[in-house]
């Protein structure tokens, strides 16, 4: 399995060494930017680390959402309130992103879903789980429900990614060469971000749709450099997460799904959102046609309405 190549390791710290006083000012606005922005949720210990994570509501169903690569629990602001009127809800920052400062040596599907178990079952919220899952996120929330099937209710897949894009045996050419210049570009964010490099050129990890004040607070925890080396990480991983979706037992076949598909794709994802809808017997699809990849930001109604459906049809609602 991939880690950072000790080439990068060694890379960054040299470039961080003859950069100093650039590393040295970057890390003084890090950690003062630390201090302004608190977490809004709770740092709940797993053993090898802490991971921040936001618990709000009450209900017999604890519902989970999942953020896409590279993001974090606020992305979930517009959606997360409004689900706790009727339903236990958890966000989270994956090891690495948010305020789960300290990352991962391995970061793929199944060691996120590791993490994931270890925090709810320090927390005390037991299944059954309402999944949702965005993009990366998706794939995510396909494998736990696929490895614990018994702990799931339910699951939404958000404009979630096939695991055909980390497949590289079903890439075409151009999806072979936006791989590799993402991965040219998370090398760099890894390679340059002590020095300030990213902040300079206002490129954060995370999104850049949501409200003024959370937007912030993104922002501000997307330009540390933890957060460059985590999604530098994860992305090294994908192709060992497409595999290990690629190779999963597949999903309980009553399991209610609902795939929630952006209109605003290109042909070739909407294509492999096609491909999601047989994930089981019992699977819809609902495709918004005026809104991008972040449906959770753009049309949050979508998704909180769907939450309650599942929550609804399982007869889990408080």
């Amino acid at each position: 399995m991939p880690t950072i190549p000790l080439r990068d390791r060694l890379s960054r710290i040299t470039l961080s060494c003859f950069g100093f006083p650039l590393t040295l000012r970057e890390q003084s606005k890090m950690r003062s930017e630390l201090r302004h922005f608190t977490p809004p949720g709770q740092l709940i210990d797993i053993g090898s680390r802490k991971m921040h994570a936001i618990v709000s509501g009450k209900g017999s169903c604890t519902v989970i959402l999942e953020s896409g690569m590279g993001g974090c629990a606020v992305e979930w602001c517009l959606v997360q309130p409004e689900v706790s009127k009727f339903a236990t809800v958890v966000s989270y920052d994956r090891a690495g992103f948010g305020w789960s400062v300290q990352g991962r040596k391995t970061a793929t599907c199944r060691d996120y879903n590791n993490d994931l178990r270890r925090m709810l079952q320090s927390i005390g919220l037991q299944p059954p789980y309402v999944l949702v899952g965005h993009s990366f996120g998706g794939m995510n929330m396909q494998l736990f429900a696929s490895e614990y099937p018994n702990e799931v209710s339910g699951l939404i897949l958000v404009d979630s990614t096939h695991h055909d894009r980390y497949v590289p045996e079903s890439w075409n050419e151009a999806r072979r060469l936006q791989y590799n210049e993402a991965l040219k570009q998370y090398r760099l964010g890894y390679l340059l971000s002590p020095l300030g490099v990213p902040r300079k050129k206002r490129m954060h990890i995370g999104t850049r749709r949501l409200p003024p004040d959370q937007q912030q607070a993104v922002t501000a925890l997307g330009y540390r450099s933890n957060s460059f080396q985590a999604v530098y990480q994860e992305f090294l991983d994908s192709i060992e997460s497409g595999m290990q979706l690629k190779s999963m037992n597949g999903l309980r076949t009553d399991l209610p799904v609902i795939v929630i598909s952006a209109g605003k794709q290109d042909d070739d994802w909407k294509r492999q959102q096609e491909g999601l809808k047989g994930l089981t017997k019992n699977t819809k699809q609902i495709v918004v046609e005026d809104s991008p990849h972040a449906i959770h930001i753009q049309r949050p109604d979508v998704i909180i309405g769907a939450i309650k459906k599942l929550i609804d049809v399982n007869g889990e609602s408080k």
